[in-house]
């Protein structure tokens, strides 16, 4: 499947690991064209020099809308972006949580926490894994 042909998932609720997983998969591809474009934009954009205005105002607008495109790839994918190239998935006990480049899903945070406080998950094996916290929880999957 081509990024361009993203499948309007539009699942809201709670993802398990594997299902949130499958759509960092997805979201990688799609993320690396999209800051790819956005950083092209940036250097655009950086070579310019003050007396361009309109310019400048029409670039940072595409910049903008490529943010927006993404976010909506994300919100479709089940995902809810939560900054630039930041993604969280909900999880039942709090968010699992992806920033681009990670290679994976690899952290989740509480509820009422965010990226700063991310805690590393552990894959034991493909039917349990843990959740480093103050203590250790164990999940099946």
């Amino acid at each position: 499947m081509s990024d361009d042909q993203v499948v309007d998932i539009s699942r809201r609720g709670v993802l398990s690991f594997d299902e949130a997983c499958e759509r960092v998969l997805v979201l990688k591809r799609l993320t690396v064209r999209y800051a790819e474009l956005v950083e092209r934009k940036m250097t655009q954009l950086e070579s310019l020099s003050e007396s361009h205005l309109e310019l400048i105002h029409d670039i940072e607008n595409e910049i903008n809308i490529l943010i927006h495109e993404w976010h909506g790839k994300v919100r479709r994918l089940g995902g809810i972006p939560k900054g630039l190239w930041l993604v969280d998935f909900d999880a039942g006990f709090g968010y699992y949580c992806w920033k681009f480049p990670e290679a994976e899903l690899s952290y989740w945070h509480t509820y009422n926490e965010g990226f700063d406080n991310r805690k590393k998950i552990i894959v034991e094996d493909e039917n349990e894994f843990v959740l480093v916290n103050e203590s250790i929880v164990s999940l099946n999957l």
